[in-house]
């Protein structure tokens, strides 16, 4: 176990992926607690926000690839198709998700005021029906995207240039 460990800490684009995703996340929580006013530590692993924790390490991730292997490779080009489906991702698909669910919430909300269902409190409703109110916070904004693209190739640039002769080139250089 130690020496599967060791492997991954010496492979350069996994460190290049968990130091952006540990930067972004640590960003996200810095920018709530201001906005805020309060700690709040969901943050840091939930989903959504300023700047995007999944665009931020698999930019960083593909980066540091192309900088180790090289832009012009297979694995490369495989890291970069990944790239683009996780931005989308984050941008598209799950921000419209985020949408939908704020509107089923906020017609359960409604729900509640109807005669039918006059009193009874909004907790009451979500357990009848046996579920929880919806996760709204599930994706970003473009610019949320953006600023995670940045992060994610600066950190790989950063580890690469000031780091990078502490890592075992491994499989890209042909060597063990």
């Amino acid at each position: 176990m130690a020496d599967l460990v060791s492997q991954l800490l010496n492979n350069e684009p996994i460190v290049s992926a968990l130091t952006a995703w540990a930067l972004a996340a640590l960003l996200k929580f810095l920018i709530v607690a201001i906005q805020s006013g309060k700690f709040d530590w969901e943050r840091i692993l939930g989903t959504g926000g300023m700047p995007s924790t999944h665009t931020t390490p698999i930019i960083a991730c593909a980066t540091s690839i192309g900088l180790v292997a090289g832009f012009q490779t297979p694995v490369f080009g495989l890291a970069a198709a990944l790239c683009f489906v996780v931005a989308y991702d984050a941008a598209g698909i799950r921000r419209h998700a985020g949408a939908q669910a704020q509107a089923i919430n906020n017609l359960i909300k409604d729900l509640t005021n109807l005669e039918t269902f006059k009193g009874q409190k909004l907790e009451s409703f979500f357990k009848r029906w046996n579920v929880a109110e919806l996760k709204t916070l599930l994706g970003h904004n473009p610019i949320e995207v953006w600023v995670g693209i940045i992060i994610g190739i600066l950190t790989a640039l950063i580890i690469h240039n000031y780091f990078g002769h502490m890592f075992n080139p491994g499989i890209f250089s042909g060597t063990p």
